[in-house]
């Protein structure tokens, strides 16, 4: 039967793959037929995602640092080449602007923006990529919206985006494509630690903020898929909310 969301036989990097949105994303595609390079920093939480994917043979558990630049110009050799990447790994730390300093937001940026950016500029080469290679970013609708304590995060995501954009432009005569998914609040460890340090009004209140409630990792992980899959074909430089009618009500 035709299936235009069909990953047959692609080959796709996930970074992030240990929890949340980077995990569903690596059992959602192993079950449309991809082959998943999936990376992390805790090998036990790998081996828990590469259970739960179908065809667990056919995929690659690869344990390092983003942080690590080295361990990042290593990662496209060891996937041979490559039809999709998905950028889900990263951080959100809230903290007020008082105690920000050069730590803090090195540690975000590295995560959430370096990696990605450095990653691109080895497949932007061609060598590790085939023809419609397509990257995912994971981005978040705080670039587009406020919160008290999530500069440093919304920024980091926000630079993010302005590269997505520019690197769809740049990369399309090399027939690659570059989109962004841009979730709210997601049941996600990461959003449960947001939960913790805002208190229980702060999360009842963002409940509240979105329309169809709170999402899944499932639900950003099937609008990854798509654009995975060559039923986006045509797709690049767009940013795509993922987050329950959130937006709307801003």
């Amino acid at each position: 039967m035709f299936n235009p969301m069909s990953l047959e036989g692609k080959r796709i990097l996930v970074t992030g793959a240990s929890s949340g949105i980077g995990r569903a994303v690596a059992i959602l595609a192993s079950r449309l037929g991809a082959h998943l390079f999936i990376t992390g920093r805790n090998q036990a939480a790998l081996e828990e995602t590469l259970s739960l994917m179908e065809g667990a043979s056919r995929h690659k558990i690869i344990v390092g640092d983003l942080t690590d630049e080295a361990f990042i110009k290593s990662l496209p050799g060891e996937c041979a080449a490559l039809d999709g990447f998905v950028h889900s790994a990263g951080i959100c730390r809230p903290m007020p602007i008082s105690v920000v300093g050069e730590k803090q937001l090195l540690q975000t940026m590295s995560i959430n923006y370096f990696a990605f950016m450095r990653l691109m500029a080895v497949f932007a080469s061609g060598k590790n990529v085939n023809e419609g290679f397509s990257a995912v970013a994971v981005s978040s609708v705080s670039s587009s919206s406020g919160w008290a304590g999530g500069s440093v995060y919304a920024a980091s995501k926000g630079a993010l985006e302005s590269a997505v954009r520019s690197l769809a432009v740049e990369l399309a005569p090399r027939k690659i494509r570059v989109n962004a998914v841009c979730p709210a609040n997601i049941k996600t460890p990461l959003s449960d630690n947001l939960a913790k340090a805002t208190g229980e009004k702060a999360e009842e209140s963002l409940t509240q903020a979105h329309p169809l409630g709170f999402g899944s990792p499932e639900d950003v992980a099937l609008v990854i898929s798509f654009l995975l899959s060559n039923a986006s074909s045509y797709m690049t430089g767009t940013l795509i909310p993922v987050d329950g009618g959130f937006l709307s009500k801003q």
